[in-house]
């Protein structure tokens, strides 16, 4: 079987002629309009370029790149180099004459000031002498007073030792405070009896006390070879003497405050020291709270209690109530002149006359008259 064959012809294709298949573009109207293409008109004719001619060589007479020497030396003849170089950059270059005042004036001023110093030096140790012996005077002062103190340490210590080593009422009463007034006391506290030599293990606290408007008292506290305490007030006399205040030290009552509380002898006075509170037991005599004050009164080692009367228009109630505001706590420890009327009708009841000191301590001798 023979097969058929083609015969192949090439067909010429017009490319420019070809249709093309038609695009349609999925929009809105919006979009349309904005996406739209612009169509370029073509200019009708091309544009011509048209070449600049330049003369010949021959034709214009041109100059070189670097201009002649002769015509840099002629343009410089009649400029001063100087003033060219001065008018570069005249903004940021000023010439100026240098300024040989300030300079002397500089000197003058570091010369003062080491003058200054010099004279400050000197002053500084013309004070420094002065420190000096200030320092000295002062330190010597210091070292005197301390000798002193030291004396007067030990004349407080002798005159304690003395004072409890001796079994003699007429020299005890050389060695305490107001003799001439307390003396007698101690006669009668003691009844003529031979005073009993306790002796001094050691001191335990001395330092001085201020007590009113004195700065000349000591407290001593020293332990006696029984192992009991004691503590005592010591006034330094203005001879440096030193003097034991006795009335404190054995806390003297005219009379037991215990047996005065019980036996409540009528038509008596007597001066007691007392711890003083006030208190509201107003009874017989003195049951009008609006005339009188009460005042709660305890003693020293005693289990009794009185209460003591004062009208409120007396000075002596306005002192203890005064005394009261100023302590501590609800009690004081004052000095009182205490009276029992006759007929008295309160069975506790006693009146207080006058307040004698603010403390269990007479700073000054009392009145005899008062």
């Amino acid at each position: 079987m023979v097969r058929e064959t083609k015969k192949l012809e090439l067909k010429p294709v017009d490319d420019l002629a070809e249709e093309q298949a038609p695009v349609i573009r999925l929009g809105d109207k919006e979009g349309q309009q904005r996406e739209k293409p612009v169509r370029l008109a073509m200019p009708e004719s091309a544009q011509v370029s048209h070449r600049l001619d330049l003369p010949t060589r021959d034709e214009v007479e041109s100059r070189t790149q670097q201009p002649g020497i002769e015509e840099l030396i002629d343009r410089g003849a009649d400029t001063d180099p100087d003033l060219v170089e001065q008018a570069w950059d005249k903004n940021s270059f000023h010439r100026q004459n240098v300024p040989w005042g300030w300079f002397i004036l500089f000197g003058a001023l570091i010369a003062a000031a080491i003058i200054w110093s010099l004279n400050g030096v000197k002053q500084a140790d013309v004070h420094a002498k002065k420190i000096r012996v200030v320092t000295e005077s002062i330190v010597g002062n210091d070292a005197r007073e301390d000798r002193e103190a030291g004396d007067l340490i030990d004349r407080i210590e002798a005159v304690t030792r003395k004072f409890f080593d001796t079994t003699d009422v007429n020299e005890l009463s050389r060695l305490v405070r107001h003799p001439e007034r307390v003396t007698p006391l101690i006669h009668a506290y003691y009844g003529g009896k031979a005073i009993p030599a306790q002796g001094i293990r050691r001191t335990e606290i001395l330092q001085p006390v201020t007590l009113g408007s004195r700065g000349n008292f000591w407290m001593e506290t020293v332990e006696l070879a029984n192992h009991e305490t004691r503590n005592l007030l010591i006034e330094v006399l203005d001879s440096g003497e030193p003097r034991i205040d006795w009335e404190t030290l054995v806390c003297y009552q005219p009379m037991k405050w215990d047996t005065f509380a019980s036996e409540r002898p009528a038509s008596t006075t007597l001066d007691f020291r007392v711890y003083a509170e006030q208190d509201s037991f107003f009874s017989h005599e003195f049951s009008d709270s609006e005339v009188w004050n009460c005042f709660r009164l305890t003693a020293l080692d005693s289990e009794e209690t009185l209460f003591g009367y004062a009208k409120r228009t007396d000075q002596v109630s306005r002192d203890i109530l005064e005394i009261l505001n100023q302590s501590h706590g609800p009690r004081c420890s004052i000095i009182v002149r205490l009276s029992i009327p006759e007929g008295l009708q309160s069975r506790c009841g006693v009146v207080i006359e006058k307040m004698l000191s603010p403390r269990w301590l007479y700073l000054d001798p009392p009145d005899s008259r008062s």
